[in-house]
């Protein structure tokens, strides 16, 4: 679902704000992709995202469980589905080894 919704903004965006090449843009372009647990348990604290998806395909975890994954990817806004499907891969590695799934490939996300 993740994957699908950042396929989506990435095609829809550019058309509505126009030709990326005709903007001035104030920064680099970005884009966050993030899974989080957003309503908290009777006891108040957020619930690990270990309790809500099934992580396990990504590798043990070497350091407790967080209740958000999160990556920023900076890149040109209108890049076609060629260019942007590797460049979310290697997104969604690197938030996972910055999460503690040392051992996350590609090949299982």
């Amino acid at each position: 679902m993740l994957l699908a919704a950042w396929e989506t903004a990435a095609e829809l965006l550019p058309d509505v704000a126009g030709d990326p090449a005709s903007l001035a843009w104030a920064a680099p372009p970005t884009t966050e992709l993030g899974i989080t647990s957003e309503q908290p348990a009777d006891n108040g604290i957020l619930p690990v995202l270990d309790t809500l998806i099934g992580l396990g395909p990504l590798s043990p975890n070497d350091n407790c469980s967080k209740p958000k994954l999160a990556v920023t990817i900076t890149a040109a806004p209108a890049m076609d589905r060629a260019e942007r499907q590797p460049l979310l891969w290697e997104a969604l590695v690197h938030m996972a080894h910055a999460f503690g799934y040392v051992d996350a490939e590609a090949d299982v996300l």
